[in-house]
């Protein structure tokens, strides 16, 4: 529990007698510099490239056709590296929730026999991971634990588009070959590995799986697994042949089409047998031709800059093949590549010669006059760049930029100090993140105190001091992190500004630094949505075995006074007044109010209720006294009914 909040803690910052502090004049300001212009050196620069132009067409010529190989060479690399990363993007999921799902087990989170459990993680994970068709546990006495998708299906809790299995059909010798299982009782230490390709036929696609061992005690009790659909990988190839007559291709081995675009629109008649179709079956008459009449490998591999390349001649021309092989997913190796016409590359070569006749001389050469033109002025343009990304990030602690003889970049230089050390006390003068706030409000935020209509804020965590000292101070640490991380984003969501952290408890409040008409109403969206937000983090804390997390909330609304608050040497920009004193009771009654299984409680006052037009209004607590307050508080219970939950232990 935090202590008493009655007293506003100021946060620390300079008086504000402090002046603004004097700019230092540069020890050469009496001198007389001698400055060009940008303008003029530019000019300069392009008549010496002029007079330049001409002398280098030969060096152009190599170098660009160098270059157009280069970025041919590049272009392929990055489509293969990212046809690769795109394949186990899809599958490699798979595998790590196979892993999970195993850990689970082997750690004893989840029985083997415990269904229910079982059957809502494998739900969840399927839900998760639409590329995966189904997931399983088969015990080693060949009975299943299994939940599938439907063709098509996404988990829906009211339509069940997931199926659930429970039973002994893995007896099936179709079953066992489905989910790859063998006698793995020598290999309990075996990771995840990948089985066999096999046909659905409920889907039209062939299917891979993932599959790992499950030990328990040093004993082999069964194993878990996932379905993968290979049917999307056709589709991924084909959203990526971006090149004209470029094609994308995944073989598996060096006989078998394992995704090819014309999968999507061609029957070819497979089965259990034949998952997928064999090369000499395709529908692409040049890649039939991938591994016959190769006439030059050296060429390609010299263009490419790759082992996996070679030129082929196929439908009366020539065509390029560059591939990578992939050993993770099974016995056999994935081939995964493309190809394209060779007369892709003369054309851009010929091109590049026409073009190089015209201008490549005159390029090249100014490459040279540019550098020199680039080296005067890039290290003034990097320090200011640098000065204006500190300034922008409210680091005003930086040396002044030194001078330099470019006029306007000189110039530039002195505006920034001047600026730097305009804006230092500024950054002193309040916390710097309510700096970025204040300037973004304009003039108005920064006045003198005022008197404003707000809501304020408070929560708090209930037993957090009980649980902390059952947890070591780097896990209460995270807890708070990842509590007040929760609570800010809802709160910033809808344009509240956290005041301060005390202890586990936030202090909030909208309408301060500027006028908002709808202050109450924008507070009470975002206590429900604190209120939704902690149940969903508690709902994933239980699933992990942890300790959920309770919390009391007040809201209350009234006149407060908005304006720098403290001590000269440590002031605090904050709201004072009966209303926050009363906002904090109101957090301190729901202890009064909680119910033991409730994860939250959230009063409010009757003055919020009227000013956020709440209507229906929510359920009335009463008109109870408030410590502090003369009379009492009409207050009412905002956040909606909830299921009652158990606590598990800290």
């Amino acid at each position: 529990m935090p202590a008493p909040r009655g007293e506003q803690p100021a946060a620390a910052g300079l008086p504000l007698t402090d002046s603004l502090p004097a700019v230092s004049p540069p020890p050469d300001a009496g001198r007389r510099r001698v400055r060009l212009s940008i303008s003029r050196v530019l000019t300069l620069g392009v008549g010496m490239l002029m007079l330049l132009a001409g002398i280098a067409y030969g060096i152009a010529l190599v170098s660009g056709r160098l270059n157009t190989v280069e970025l041919l060479r590049d272009r392929n690399d990055r489509i293969l590296s990212r046809l690769i990363e795109r394949t186990q993007l899809q599958l490699d999921p798979a595998a790590r929730q196979v892993e999970a799902l195993r850990q689970q087990l082997q750690t004893k989170h989840i029985g083997v026999n415990d269904v229910g459990r079982l059957t809502d993680y494998m739900i969840a994970t399927l839900d998760a991971l639409p590329q995966v068709d189904a997931i399983g546990l088969l015990r080693n006495d060949l009975v299943a634990t299994r939940v599938q998708r439907e063709p098509g299906g996404r988990y829906d809790a009211m339509h069940g588009s997931i199926l659930t299995y429970h039973d002994t059909a893995a007896r099936d010798e179709a079953v066992r070959r489905l989910y790859g299982i063998a006698n793995r009782k020598d290999e309990h230490a075996k990771p995840v590995s990948w089985g066999d390709l096999i046909w659905n036929p409920d889907i039209g696609q062939a299917l891979i799986n993932a599959h790992a061992p499950v030990v328990i005690d040093n004993v082999f009790v069964g194993e878990t697994l996932a379905v993968v659909s290979l049917g999307t990988l056709s589709r991924l190839l084909e959203t990526d042949s971006v090149d004209g007559e470029a094609v994308n291709f995944i073989l598996h081995g060096d006989d078998a089409v394992l995704a090819h675009p014309t999968l999507l629109n061609h029957d070819y008649a497979l089965s259990m047998a034949k998952p997928v179709p064999l090369l000499k079956d395709i529908h692409d008459p040049v890649l039939r031709q991938i591994w016959s009449g190769r006439i030059d490998v050296k060429l390609a591999r010299a263009m490419l800059g790759s082992e996996g390349a070679h030129i082929v001649e196929a439908d009366g021309r020539q065509w390029i093949f560059v591939y990578r092989r992939l050993n993770t997913y099974g016995d056999r190796p994935w081939l995964i590549g493309r190809y394209f016409a060779f007369d892709q590359i003369e054309t851009e070569i010929n091109r590049l010669q026409v073009s190089a006749v015209v201008g490549a001389i005159s390029l090249i050469l100014s490459l040279l006059v540019a550098w020199r033109l680039g080296y005067l002025i890039r290290r003034p343009l990097l320090a200011i760049g640098d000065a204006a990304n500190r300034l922008r990030n409210l680091d005003f602690d930086t040396p002044p930029l030194e001078r330099t003889r470019l006029r306007e970049l000189d110039d530039a230089a002195q505006a920034i100090n001047a600026a730097n050390a305009a804006l230092r006390w500024f950054g002193n003068y309040v916390p710097r993140k309510l700096v970025n706030r204040l300037v973004r409000e304009g003039e108005d935020a920064v006045n003198t105190s005022k008197q404003r209509d707000v809501t304020v804020l408070f929560t708090d965590l209930v037993g957090f001091t009980a649980m902390s000292e059952q947890l070591s101070a780097q896990e209460t640490a995270d807890i708070l992190n990842e509590h007040f991380a929760l609570v800010t984003a809802c709160i910033e969501a809808h344009g509240g500004i956290v005041d301060k952290f005390i202890g586990d408890a936030v202090m909030a409040v909208w309408g301060a630094i500027k006028r908002d008409e709808n202050h109450a109403a924008n507070a009470c969206r975002a206590v429900e949505d604190i209120c939704r937000a902690l149940a969903a983090d508690n709902a994933r804390r239980a699933m992990l075995g942890k300790a959920i997390l309770r919390m009391r909330l007040g809201l209350h609304s009234g006149p407060v006074v908005v304006g720098n608050i403290g001590a000269p040497g440590r002031i605090n920009y904050t709201v004072v007044g009966d209303t926050v004193n009363t906002a904090q009771r109101l957090e301190q009654l729901g202890h009064d109010h909680q119910l033991a299984g409730e994860q939250f409680i959230a009063l409010v006052s009757a003055e919020t209720v009227a000013a956020a037009g709440l209507d229906p209004k929510p359920p009335r607590i009463g008109d109870i006294p408030v410590k502090g307050r003369a009379g009492t508080v009409e207050i009412y219970r905002l956040d909606r009914p909830q299921k009652s939950v158990t606590l598990l232990p800290g």
